[in-house]
């Protein structure tokens, strides 16, 4: 079996815009595809501007195919229309 795929997808957003990236992740999460396991949004508590979505996909292929089947991600986008430009990490859950 496939090992699943964390994604993290991290940006730096002013506080006034806050209230949209919550807002508009939750419209988001109410769309989430079938092999998306789990998805988060997190602020960090050192630096508040620092924001993360974390996904928790089936499988790399799962992520692949859903790559592959989007011309934009949903999170990417979301980060796109507040004028952020996040950067993608992908790591493979082990444990």
């Amino acid at each position: 079996m496939a090992n699943q795929i964390m994604t993290v997808l991290e940006g730096h957003v002013t506080a006034d815009k806050w209230a949209a990236l919550i807002d508009g992740f939750a419209q988001m999460v109410d769309r989430t595809p079938q092999d998306l396991m789990a998805t988060y949004l997190a602020q960090s508590t050192a630096d508040p501007t620092l924001w993360r979505t974390v996904g928790i996909w089936a499988s790399q292929p799962a992520f692949d195919a859903f790559r592959t089947a989007v011309v934009t991600p949903p999170p990417l986008a979301l980060f796109l229309s507040l004028g952020v430009q996040p950067t993608l990490s992908l790591f493979e859950i082990k444990a």
